[in-house]
């Protein structure tokens, strides 16, 4: 007899899912921002209570994942390895790594 939640085939199907239609999902959610913020003057957000340094993390985030998300639909290719997590982790809070 096992402890905890069995494993079965409908848990994994659904789990896989889940994770693929949310993937899917953030990458729309990359785009929106991504464009708000290219379209946005620093000064506007400073107005809103960033500071520059901020300003700068926010869309140098938002830029790395735009490429990353080009990257997923096959419109650009990397050169080089690159980790996407530099930017991005400054964002995520307490919690992540």
């Amino acid at each position: 007899m096992s402890v905890g939640l069995a494993i079965t085939k409908d848990e994994i199907d659904i789990r896989a899912g889940d994770i693929a239609r949310q993937f899917q999902r953030s990458f729309g959610d990359v785009l929106t921002l991504q464009q708000f913020l290219a379209a946005t003057p620093n000064a506007d957000l400073i107005a809103l209570g960033y500071t520059d340094a901020e300003v700068a993390d926010l869309k140098t985030a938002f830029a790395d994942l735009m490429e990353l998300g080009t990257i997923w639909i096959g419109d650009a290719a990397l050169a080089a390895p690159k980790d996407f997590r530099v930017f991005v982790s400054r964002l995520w809070g307490v919690g992540a790594f």
